[in-house]
């Protein structure tokens, strides 16, 4: 009788604590998500613009929250003002005319929690349009109340849907390269990055491509490749961009042939160096081992000096 009383006080606390994990998690999972989040999908539209013509395209406005929301749109112009590829939301030129031709099927609406709403976009493009790109942004945005919150709520009120576009009937240019492809020599601690610079030329964008690869000192078998889904970055036309590439599984201690290959147009850079990874205590430690050997050899060689 006794076993059978504690089977079943076993059994009753099993059962307790697996409610007790099946309320926490239903718990945890609601607190997750927020009162009010508003989303947009795709985050990019790609267009091609023809002078005297329209074209459309589409997005959605999503509430990925647990109460329901009023939005707006509005449109806005996009650049960028350092190789970091910095945005700029606010500077207007030749590139960004975009802004001003963009219609919406409905400049907001109402969303409902866990529910989107199509949105077409139409662009009237002119007939002497500058030739090249065009660059602009799609702002979504939750309308706020007085007081600055929705519902009384702080939230993350505004997402952008960026925009860019392609005269194709226009003088368009496709110059540029790669200008910059560093691999360290030498480094302190991992990860190990390598970092690149290319420079558009053209008045159009285009796609940058780069590769990392990781191999032992000895051995032609990668540790680390990207090669099969190398990084794609797009490039404005006349701005440069700065990229980095890391293989974050190297380890503390080791020596690796790194290379880097980048592709910008009709340009293609390879760069490949033997890089050691060294953490700063174990130079020293190497330090002090050839210092003390020096020390010991100076020492022993003093030491048959003086018995001669």
């Amino acid at each position: 009788m006794r076993v059978l009383k504690n089977l079943a006080r076993y059994i009753a606390v099993l059962c307790l604590a697996v409610v007790g994990v099946l309320v926490g998690s239903n718990t945890v999972f609601a607190e997750e998500i927020p009162e009010y989040r508003i989303q947009v999908s795709p985050a990019r539209l790609e267009l091609d613009l023809r002078p005297g013509a329209s074209t459309t395209a589409k997005f959605k406005v999503q509430n990925t929250g647990s109460k329901e929301f009023n939005f707006e749109l509005s449109t806005g112009p996009f650049s960028v003002t350092d190789e970091n590829y910095s945005q700029d939301l606010s500077s207007t030129s030749n590139y960004t005319y975009i802004k001003d031709w963009v219609k919406f099927s409905k400049d907001g609406g109402t969303v409902p929690a866990g529910t989107e709403q199509e949105i077409t976009v139409t662009v009237n493009v002119p007939k002497d349009i500058p030739a090249g790109g065009q660059y602009g942004v799609i702002f979504a945005r939750m309308k706020e109340s007085d007081d600055g919150t929705i519902g009384g709520v702080k939230a993350e009120k505004q997402v952008g849907i960026l925009v860019y576009s392609k005269n194709v009937e226009g003088n368009t240019r496709l110059e540029g390269g790669v200008i910059e492809n560093k691999v360290p020599s030498f480094m302190f601690a991992p990860p190990i990055n390598v970092t690149s610079i290319v420079e558009n030329k053209g008045n159009v964008h285009a796609e940058a491509t780069y590769i990392m690869q990781v191999y032992p000192l000895f051995g032609s078998e990668e540790v680390y490749t990207n090669e099969e889904n190398p990084e794609k970055r797009t490039i404005l036309p006349e701005t440069r961009r700065l990229n980095t590439m890391s293989w974050d599984g190297a380890p503390q201690l080791g020596i690796f042939r790194v290379k880097q290959t980048v592709k910008f147009l009709d340009d293609t850079k390879v760069t490949e160096k033997l890089v050691f990874i060294c953490p700063l205590w174990f130079l020293f430690v190497v330090l002090a081992i050839i210092f003390l050997a020096i020390f010991w050899i100076v020492s022993r060689v003093r030491g048959r000096g003086k018995e001669d």
